[in-house]
Formats: structure tokens, sequence, C-alpha cells
């Protein structure tokens, strides 16, 4: 197996399990008396399904990682099995040449690493108190160390930039689902179509809960929050927002 070749599977195991880390919640359901009512439909939507919705990103992952992990290994060991593969995975089997290591796929697998390490980070850092709802829960602490000294809200931030990073290697340029033609056939278009409705969905509902876990710790946590807010003042990237 070529140098290349074996570096770019690396890359996408590492980022595919990663993603499945920071997509699965560290902790249980928190009780019906620990969820706030003061929440917006998009909001309390996504808190409720929060875990459905993380499931299908995650697997949905897994699929295309695979994929692309079997074609570039099929390509490395030509036989009748490789054969086989790459007739299952592509449409035109000549395609197989144009999915490799681009740009655009190392940038993606690299921010999707970063990203989904960010909440894996968090989950550490917050332990039983990390929910994918909005929570105060009994014994709660203000986590004000690791992640939380950088943003308010790192965990959001990481979730972005996994997003983009597995559109980018997911479908960009050098990616199986762009280069075997699986993106331009109507099941494609609509795998593609719901998983970045998916992603934007989770990012608006994120971008929503920034204010309002700031309104529900300030809260709960009064001049303490107040000091760490000074301190931490930008919620998700630093000097800029």
């Amino acid at each position: 197996m070529s140098e290349q070749t074996a570096f770019h599977v690396a890359l996408l195991g590492v980022a595919a399990y990663l993603t499945h880390r920071s997509s699965t919640a560290p902790t249980p359901p928190p009780k019906d008396d620990e969820i706030k009512p003061d929440l917006t439909v998009i909001e309390r939507y996504l808190g409720q399904f929060a875990r459905v919705l993380a499931g299908i990103v995650k697997y949905m992952t897994w699929a295309t990682a695979g994929s692309t992990a079997a074609v570039l290994l099929a390509k490395e060991y030509p036989n009748e099995l490789s054969t086989a593969v790459l007739r299952r995975f592509l449409l035109n089997s000549s395609a197989a040449e144009r999915i490799h290591l681009t740009p655009a796929v190392l940038a993606g697998t690299l921010l999707t690493i970063a990203g989904a390490g960010i909440r894996v980070a968090c989950f550490r850092e917050m332990k039983r108190f990390f929910t994918f709802e909005v929570t105060v829960r009994d014994g709660h602490e203000l986590c004000t160390s690791g992640p939380y000294s950088v943003v308010r809200h790192p965990s959001y931030t990481g979730w972005f930039l996994q997003s983009i990073g597995v559109a980018l290697w997911s479908c960009g340029a050098g990616s199986w689902a762009r280069e075997s033609g699986r993106l331009d056939t109507p099941l494609g278009r609509a795998a593609a179509t719901v998983f970045l409705g998916l992603q934007t969905y989770i990012a608006f509902g994120m971008l929503l809960r920034c204010s309002k876990e700031d309104e529900l710790l300030k809260r709960e946590f009064g001049e303490s929050w107040n000091t760490w807010a000074r301190k931490v003042s930008y919620r998700l990237v630093p000097f800029i927002y």
C-alpha cells in the first residue's frame, strides 16, 4: 500500500471515529424537571431529537468513510474481489483514479478531527453535567477550565468545525461521493440534502442556544458567571464572536 493511501485511510478512520465520539451523548437523557421550559420551538425540538439527529450524522459519516476506504484499498490490491468492490461503489470504474487525498479532503479531515476533538475535550471537562439538552442538573457546577477558558460554548465551536470538515471530505473534490457519481443520482442528492439539512438545522439551533444558555447560567450562578464572562467574553470564536 502506498504511503499516501495509508495516510488517507488512517485520516478517514480517525475522523469517523472522533465524529462518532463527539456525536454520542456522554450522559443519559436528563429528567423532565431538569429540562428548562422557556425554550423556543426550534430549541425544544432540537433538544428532543438531538440524540437521534446526531446518530444519523455519525452513521452517515461512517458509511461515507467506509465507502471511500473500500475504494482506496480496492485500487491498491487489484483482484477479483477489488473489481467487485469498485463495481459496487462506483458508477464508472475510471472514477477510482479521481478519488484521492486532495487539498479539500485533507483540510476537511483535519477540520473534522480538530472539531470533534474539541467536543470530546468538552465532554471530559464537564463530565456528568454535559448533556445534549438545555439543562441545569442537580449539583451543577460552572465549568470555566479547559476549552471553557477560551470561549463559553466550545462544544458548539467544535460541532461547526466538524460539520464543515465532514462536508469537505465527504462531498468535496476527490471525495468518494462526488467522484463516484453517486451525488448525481436522485438517491445521492437526497442523501446529501438530508445530511446537509440536518447539519444546518443543528448548527442553527446551537446558535440560538448560546444566548439561552448564557441567560440560564447567569441566573443560576450569578456573580460567578459574570466573572467568567468578563474573562471569557467570546461565545464561539475568540476575538470574533
